[in-house]
């Protein structure tokens, strides 16, 4: 049993050994959950939400949003599911997607958070960056979490596609960076 609680929002989930941090939430999303914990949102997205820890957060937090949580493995979308009922969440909907592919065309956010999968390599982290921007509302805000080590092409990523990045957050081997839809 995995339980976290930022911001006086507590979480229980269950993993399964092949997720990322499958039996504690990881520093790098807790760092990234702290960064937003004062933010408004009406219309989220959790992009790559593995065992589904960020979304289940971002409805938890914020009952009156409506939360989307994406991810191409069956796995865990399967985790993910069973943690929402786990937490009697209603206003969450888990999509198995590899990107955007399974969202209505027309389905726009005004917040997507994500500790991307980096190991997938550079094309898969630039091109979530590049596709946020499209889906994302004006105004809207794309927050990532990634190791530090990294930062400087993911802000470059970020830039290129937003025309700004700014560094919300950082902790001993992560960095939480921003881009606002202007």
């Amino acid at each position: 049993m995995i339980e976290f609680e930022i911001a006086n929002v507590l979480i229980k989930a269950q993993s399964k050994p092949d997720l990322f941090s499958p039996k504690a939430l990881d520093i790098g999303t807790k760092l990234l959950l702290d960064s937003i914990s004062t933010y408004d949102y009406t219309n989220a997205l959790d992009w790559g939400c593995g065992w589904g820890a960020i979304g289940l957060w971002l409805a938890k937090h914020k009952p009156e949003a409506n939360v989307t949580a994406l991810d191409s493995d069956i796995a865990a979308i399967a985790s993910t599911k069973h943690n929402v009922d786990m937490n009697n969440l209603t206003n969450i909907d888990v999509l198995p997607s590899h990107s955007f592919d399974e969202l209505p065309a027309d389905a726009t956010f005004d917040l997507i958070c994500s500790n991307p999968p980096t190991h997938r390599g550079r094309e898969v982290v630039d091109g979530m960056i590049a596709q946020s921007f499209e889906r994302l509302q004006d105004g809207g805000r794309l927050v990532l979490v990634v190791e530090a080590r990294i930062k400087p092409w993911v802000a470059r990523e970020m830039t290129k596609a937003f025309g700004n990045y700014k560094i919300l957050k950082r902790g001993p081997k992560n960095v939480v960076l921003l881009s606002v839809k202007a």
